[in-house]
């Protein structure tokens, strides 16, 4: 058995305090102990900030969030956090934020690195988002024209699929949610990195 491509552990986190109620996740074991490091660091990084971004501290804000494990398989941990925050008003505000990681050396990667060097991806992703949109209605509800993604922009992977997603009011009306553009690694074999995430969940 190839014990390295096996799920690395997971377990939650709880901050519980007055105006958060929050759960994040935590890497304990079947990786090495620097990969393991590498990533909780990463972790608790990018929820502090998620929750400063929401109002964390500031006396008005109430925040609750978790996580979701979105592939833990073949050397690839895939991960959003998301966070609630509600001060009032008609509605509150949700923010999610997604790593994915090597989970042998711990590793984070972006956009552009799940791709060959030197790959232009954005159009044939801008192209693939542009027909689900078509196809699902949305075009006409979009908050003005389609200016396509940014290599900033956020994703996770989930088995075989790399899924591309927009904040609230990016591209969409608060009442479609965070939207979110699945694409099957199959339909887009040709431009990505075979020594990275995309290869090795192929």
């Amino acid at each position: 058995m190839n014990v390295s491509a096996l799920p690395v552990g997971i377990v939650p986190w709880h901050i519980l305090q007055p105006w958060v109620d929050m759960y994040y996740a935590e890497v304990a074991g079947w990786t090495n102990p620097q990969a393991e490091a590498g990533m909780n660091v990463a972790i608790q990084q990018q929820v502090q900030q998620l929750l400063y971004d929401q109002g964390y501290g500031d006396g008005v804000s109430e925040l609750t969030g978790g996580f979701d494990l979105k592939n833990n398989q073949r050397h690839v941990l895939s991960l959003t956090h998301t966070v609630y925050s509600f001060a009032g008003g008609a509605h509150g505000m949700t923010v999610e934020r997604a790593l994915t990681f090597d989970s042998r050396t711990g590793r984070a990667y972006t956009l552009t690195e799940l791709f060959a060097p030197g790959v232009d991806f954005i159009p044939r992703l801008n192209a693939i988002i542009q027909a689900q949109l078509e196809e699902r209605g949305w075009f006409e509800h979009i908050l003005g024209p389609y200016e396509g993604i940014t290599t900033e922009q956020p994703f996770y992977v989930a088995d075989k699929t790399l899924v591309i997603y927009f904040d609230l009011y990016e591209l969409m009306p608060y009442v479609y949610g965070i939207p979110y553009f699945p694409i099957s690694v199959y339909a887009i074999m040709d431009l990505i990195n075979e020594d990275g995430p995309l290869g090795w969940i192929l």
